[in-house]
């Protein structure tokens, strides 16, 4: 006892200097102004949600969710005060005997660790002071301490306290903590998780359950005897809380909807600023179908890695089988380590609400989102774009075309000579087959027909924004376009020409409820009805018997084309139900070839046939709307004239008032006089 008398001494004058120091500081020095702390609100978390309501991500510059000191559970509150200031209710912010015996161990140790900070030193260090470590720092922190027990009640000190205070893991607060750990609100922890969340503060690192449960469980046990030493429970009950297995919440898995948040918060910090997007706590509430982006996200995946390993099985046994040299084994090599690409969009036609996004396999290796920064040859992908004006101009799905070789002249020393996919030739077909079966030659013949600028003009108006050459090589998709373009584009065609405008926001509030932005569908007219109806006809057909077939099974209410550009680079297919439309694209970052076959229509509509099979579901829709002014009449595809319904192999077309073909002979109806069928 009398060893240890001098240390009481020290550890007494210690005190004394610190309590004269605070008076100094507290007479002369300038401190801040904790009166604010009556009105304080912590930063909150910026939250987005899906269609459904569900929370879909958060942006915050740190994890934490306030709640209400009645929501915390009384033993919950006890735990960290018996851990970390048994003491509490009866100081003035400092406790002079924790300090005394804080000191007094220091001596012992001959280590100086700045022990015995109350919980109101805490708050007030976590709230208006770095983590220095110094004696004017310490002092500052007792000081502050004080005047904010002038101003606040010991709960709101508490609730501030157990709301701040940083749990590891990039976790502040008991709520979010409870989440994090052990996936539970708070009023449902047990006595001893409760004590493990309170073993957390002194070091959150060395005492975390996922790194070192040996560590927590020691300290969880210190945590409950504290909590029998002050009364606020039993041994018995500490006995069984201290045998409680821990059972750590599994680590949240990867979010869907990750290039589509992205979207989000980009759009959000331009439009409102870092403050309101971090510290704000804003409520988002998006447009995303939660079941129809997962299929998407989950589609792409599965699809796109077995298609990989078709890829790469090709590769290999074309390396084995040629000599070459080293150099192009090495290159053929490399490309084998390029991951394959994708993106998708689906969208709402109903409102232009977008239901899906998907910028890429894996947003951790890259955040470009190919789904709306991506620009890539469209190959046929952009055919309709010429079909439509063509149509817009007067032509109809039963004009004949000429599938044959042709030969343009390119500059004064080549010529163009272009070619169909099969390098066979059609001869004389209608516009619809043409398009239905994608033919490169009959295309280029209509647009030379047509001209170049009606095409460039149409594209304008279906919201084509990059440049369009001025060359007939945009028939087979020469420019660079985007994902999201090609959709806009092609919503016009379902709509009878009132395309969308696309939506990923339905509304932005405060936390506090005030409405910062809210938006509805509107609709912009930029086709005439009857192009977009007869439009939308021609794209059926290439589900029905072109080269989107595979997806037939789906129904017959849906359209859309398939798109490959040259060497098999890019791989595409947009298509749409009525109420639907969703667009896939397939491929490398860089210009390489998937290899030989791998068309829009075995790269990218498998993929897009597993999520319109969710959408159909989710969003039934009956037939496509019927334009007034259309009109059907049967004709014979060979000839692209009328004809009689017996005769054998004909079918039904729309045509525009005014554009139905003549018979193929007066003898098969003189009667109507080429009157037209109005059904």
């Amino acid at each position: 006892m009398r060893k240890l008398l001098p240390v009481v001494i020290i550890a007494a004058l210690f005190s004394l200097g610190v309590v004269a120091g605070v008076g100094i500081i507290y007479t002369f020095g300038p401190l801040p102004d904790v009166k604010s702390l009556q009105e304080f609100k912590p930063y909150t978390s910026t939250k987005v949600f899906d269609r459904e309501g569900n929370l879909l991500g958060e942006f915050a510059l740190e994890r934490r969710d306030t709640i209400p000191l009645s929501e915390i559970p009384e033993k919950l509150a006890e735990a960290f005060i018996a851990a970390e200031d048994s003491r509490f209710f009866k100081h003035g912010g400092i406790d002079f005997p924790g300090i005394a015996r804080a000191l007094l161990t220091d001596l012992k140790r001959m280590k100086f660790s700045q022990g015995g900070s109350t919980i109101t030193q805490q708050l007030v260090k976590l709230l208006f002071l770095t983590p220095e470590k110094s004696i004017r720092r310490k002092v500052i922190e007792m000081l502050l301490a004080m005047k904010v027990e002038k101003y606040l009640t010991k709960k709101q000190i508490l609730e501030l306290y157990l709301n701040q205070i940083y749990l590891g893991n990039g976790v502040y607060g008991v709520a979010q903590a409870a989440r994090a750990y052990f996936g539970k609100d708070v009023k449902d922890l047990t006595l001893g998780e409760m004590a493990i969340l309170a073993a957390l503060p002194r070091s959150p690192g060395f005492y975390d359950p996922r790194k070192h449960l040996d560590r927590a469980l020691i300290r969880r046990r210190y945590v409950l005897s504290r909590m029998v030493e002050e009364g606020f429970i039993t041994k018995e009950e500490a006995a069984k809380a201290a045998a409680e297995p821990v059972v750590l919440a599994e680590r949240k898995r990867e979010k869907i909807g990750r290039y589509f948040l992205e979207y989000v918060r980009t759009y959000v910090l331009k439009k409102y600023g870092y403050d309101a997007l971090y510290k704000g706590g804003l409520l988002i509430y998006t447009t995303l179908d939660p079941d129809i982006q997962k299929m998407a996200e989950e589609s792409l995946e599965e699809r796109l890695s077995a298609l990989e390993e078709k890829i790469r099985d090709d590769k290999l046994k074309e390396i084995s089988k040629e000599v070459s040299p080293e150099g192009d084994v090495l290159a053929d090599m490399t490309v084998l380590e390029e991951p394959l690409e994708g993106a998708l969009l689906s969208v709402d036609l109903k409102t232009g609400e977008i239901l899906a996004m998907v910028g890429g396999r894996d947003f951790s290796r890259s955040r470009f989102n190919r789904a709306v920064m991506g620009k890539r040859q469209p190959g046929s992908a952009f055919k309709p774009i010429i079909y439509a004006a063509a149509i817009d101009a007067g032509k109809t799905p039963a004009d004949i075309v000429e599938d044959l070789p042709v030969e343009f002249v390119k500059n004064e020393m080549e010529n163009w000579r272009p070619s169909n996919y099969d390098g066979k030739f059609l001869g004389k077909i209608t516009l619809r087959e043409a398009l239905a079966r994608s033919r490169n030659l009959a295309t280029i013949r209509l647009l030379n027909e047509i001209g170049i600028s009606r095409a460039q003009r149409m594209a304008k108006r279906l919201g084509i924004e990059s440049p369009i050459p001025s060359n007939l090589s945009i028939a087979l998709g020469s420019l660079s376009v985007t994902l999201e373009e090609l959709c806009r584009a092609y919503s016009a065609f379902p709509t009878l020409g009132k395309q969308p405008r696309f939506l990923f926001i339905r509304k932005i509030t405060t936390s506090d409820g005030r409405v910062l932005e809210s938006n509805s569908p509107t609709f912009r007219k930029v086709l005439s009805p009857d192009t977009a109806y007869i439009m939308t006809y021609m794209l059926q057909s290439v589900i029905t018997s072109g080269t989107g077939r595979r997806a037939r099974f789906l129904g017959k209410n849906l359209g859309g084309k398939t798109g490959t550009t040259n060497d098999y680079v890019d791989a595409w297919f947009i298509g749409f139900s009525p109420r639907v439309l969703t667009g896939v694209w397939v491929g490398y970052d860089r210009p390489i070839s998937m290899g030989r076959g791998r068309t829009g229509a075995v790269a990218a509509l498998p993929v897009w046939i597993d999520v319109m099979k969710r959408a159909l579901r989710k969003y039934p829709a009956g037939r496509f709307p019927l334009a007034p002014g259309i009109v059907f009449a049967r004709i014979d595809p060979k000839t692209g004239l009328r004809a009689a319904s017996a005769q054998a192999g004909t079918i039904m077309v729309p045509f525009k008032l005014g554009t139905v073909p003549p018979w193929q002979s007066r003898s098969e109806n003189p009667s109507l006089k080429d009157q037209e069928d109005i059904l």
